[in-house]
C-alpha cells in the first residue's frame, strides 16, 4: 500500500487535486524481483524532465538511483505559477487568471509524443490551438493567417517554415536560408518567431541544417496543445512521484571524479557522495560555464560537440489585462518587431481570456533581461503599436490590469537567464551543426559517465521537453547495456 499512499500524497500536494488513472492507483501484495541485477548506485545529476524519467526507468528495472537537484524544486524548466512561493513571487496572490499559468514549458507538441502521452495516460483534459488561431505581424499589423491570405511575403514565410526538411544538412543560418528562399525583410520576423525563437535563439544565430534534420526525424502528429486545467509541473510531479524519495534538493554538484572507484561527487557545500555510474542531465549552460568540474577532463568528442551548440537568454512575462483587445479567436501572435511570441493563454480555457504570456529567446531576451521591470514597458509599447483605439491610442497601456490599492501594474517576469543552474532557455544548433553532433555530445565516457537532457536528444526533438524525455530513454538503455555486459 505504500505506493498508493505516496502517489496520492504527491498528486494532491502541489496539484491541488490531480486525479490519477485507476491503473496507477493499485498496490501489489508482493514486490517483484529486480529485472536488472546490479549492486551499485546510479547518481543522476539534475531532477528536471530528463533526470526524473531516466531515474524512473532505471528504478523500475530494480536499479538503485540517487538524484541531486541544485534548485529548491523538481521539474527543471517545467515550472508552474501555482507551485511557487509568494516570497519569490509576491505578485502571485494578485493574479486573477482562473486557469494554470506556466513559467516555462507551456505547450505540448504532439498529442502522441512522449510528453503528450503522459497527459493521455493521466486522462488530463487538453486544449488544442489550431493553426487557424495563429496571427502574424507585418507592417505593424497583427492578423490571422487567413486574413493575410495570398500576400506574397506571408506565403513565402509560411512556405519556408513548412519546408524545413529540405534544409537538412545545410550550413546556413535560419536567416540566410530564409533570405535565399525569397523571404523579404517584411516577413523576416515571422520566420524568427516560428522557426528560431521556439528553439531558444534567433534567426541569425541558429543553424537551419539541424532544424531540417529534426523535422525529418519527428514522428508525432504535431498538434499544438496545452493542459486545460492542470499545471504542467503537477503532472510531471505526479508521473514521477515514486522517484521523489530519491531526490536531494538544494544540492548542486560541482565536481565529478569519474576516474575514481567508486565515483566521487562533491556538492557546493563540500559534502561528498559516491556512485558507481553517473548520469548528467543538467542544462547545457551548466556544462558550457564549467559549473561542474570533471576529473579526468571530458574527452574531445564531448567538448567538441558542446562548442557547436549555443545557449541563449530566455524570458517569460505574464501580463493581465482588463479586456481582450487582440481577439477571442487569436491563440498566438507571431512576429512583432520586438516580441516574437504572444500567447493568449486563456483561449479555450476560461471566459476570462485576458491574459497574455510573452516568450522571448536570444539577443532580444538578453536586452529585456537587462531592463529588469522595464521590460514590461517595452512589451506594452510593442503591443500599443499593434493594437490601437479609434483615437490612435495604444490599447495595451489602457487595459493593463492595476492593483486596486497601489495602482501598480500586475505582471510576472520569469527571467530564466538569471536563474542559477539554468541560465537561459534551451540549447540551439549553430550554423553547420548536425544531429550527429548531439550524438557526439551524448557519448558515454568509460562506461561510467552518461549524458541526458534535451541538448543530447537524437530523435529530432532537441530543444524541447519531448527531447529531454526521449534522451532519458536513450540514456537509460545505454546504462542498462553496460550493466548487462558487466562493464
Amino acid at each position: 500500500m505504500k505506493r498508493r499512499q505516496a502517489i496520492r500524497r504527491i498528486g494532491m500536494g502541489l496539484g491541488g487535486g490531480l486525479l490519477l488513472p485507476p491503473f496507477l492507483d493499485s498496490c501489489a501484495t508482493k514486490e517483484p524481483a529486480p529485472e536488472i541485477n546490479f549492486d551499485g548506485t546510479i547518481a543522476v545529476i539534475g531532477a528536471g524532465a530528463a533526470g526524473l524519467y531516466v531515474a524512473d526507468i532505471l528504478h523500475t528495472k530494480g536499479i538503485k538511483v540517487s538524484l541531486f537537484e541544485a534548485r529548491e524544486q523538481i521539474g527543471g524548466r517545467v515550472r508552474s505559477v501555482r507551485n511557487q512561493g509568494t516570497d519569490a513571487y509576491p505578485i502571485i496572490p494578485k493574479l486573477s487568471s482562473d486557469f494554470p499559468l506556466e513559467l516555462g514549458a507551456q505547450t505540448i507538441h504532439g498529442s502522441d509524443s512522449i510528453f503528450g502521452k503522459i497527459f493521455t495516460d493521466y486522462q488530463l483534459p487538453t486544449i488544442e490551438f489550431p493553426s487557424s488561431s495563429f496571427a502574424y505581424v507585418m507592417d505593424n499589423t497583427a492578423q490571422l493567417g487567413t486574413a493575410w491570405g495570398s500576400d506574397p511575403d506571408y506565403v513565402a514565410a509560411s512556405n519556408f517554415r513548412a519546408n524545413l526538411k529540405s534544409y537538412a544538412g545545410s550550413a546556413l543560418s535560419v536567416l540566410q536560408a530564409s533570405q535565399s528562399a525569397g523571404v523579404s525583410a517584411r516577413a523576416a520576423n515571422i520566420v524568427n518567431a516560428t522557426t528560431a525563437n521556439p528553439y531558444g535563439s534567433s534567426s541569425e544565430r541558429m543553424g537551419i541544417g539541424a532544424l531540417g534534420e529534426n523535422e525529418t526525424l519527428k514522428t508525432h502528429d504535431g498538434k499544438f496543445l496545452s493542459l486545460k486545467s492542470n499545471p504542467m509541473q503537477d503532472a510531471l510531479i505526479s508521473r514521477f512521484s515514486n522517484i521523489q524519495q530519491f531526490v536531494q534538493l538544494k544540492t548542486p554538484i560541482t565536481s565529478i571524479n569519474y576516474g575514481a572507484k567508486p565515483i566521487s561527487l562533491t556538492a557546493k557545500d563540500g559534502t561528498t557522495y559516491t556512485a558507481d555510474k553517473v548520469i548528467v542531465t543538467v542544462p547545457l549552460s551548466v556544462l558550457k560555464n564549467n559549473l561542474i568540474t570533471f576529473t579526468p577532463s571530458l574527452p574531445a568528442v564531448n567538448t567538441g560537440a558542446m562548442a557547436k551548440f549555443g545557449f541563449d537568454a530566455c524570458i517569460r512575462v505574464i501580463l493581465e489585462f482588463k479586456k481582450n483587445f487582440w481577439g477571442d479567436t487569436t491563440g498566438l501572435i507571431f512576429g512583432s518587431n520586438g516580441i516574437p511570441e504572444y500567447f493568449s493563454y486563456g483561449m479555450g480555457r476560461s471566459q476570462f481570456n485576458t491574459t497574455l504570456t510573452v516568450t522571448v529567446c536570444g539577443p532580444r531576451a538578453a536586452q529585456l533581461s537587462a531592463m529588469g521591470d522595464g521590460a514590461v514597458d517595452a512589451i506594452l509599447s510593442d503591443l500599443d503599436v499593434l493594437y490601437k483605439d479609434a483615437n490612435n491610442q495604444g490599447l495595451a497601456t489602457q487595459f493593463i490590469r492595476l492593483d486596486i490599492t497601489t495602482l501598480e501594474r500586475i505582471y510576472l517576469i520569469q527571467d530564466w537567464t538569471k536563474m542559477d543552474y539554468i541560465l537561459g532557455g534551451y540549447s540551439y544548433p549553430m550554423p553547420g551543426t548536425k544531429n550527429s553532433d548531439r550524438k557526439s555530445l551524448s557519448t558515454p565516457v568509460n562506461n561510467v559517465l552518461f549524458f541526458a537532457g534535451e541538448a543530447t536528444d537524437v530523435s529530432g526533438e532537441g530543444g524541447s521537453v519531448n527531447g529531454a524525455l526521449a534522451s532519458a530513454e536513450r540514456c537509460a538503455q545505454e546504462v542498462i547495456d553496460t550493466i548487462q555486459k558487466g562493464l
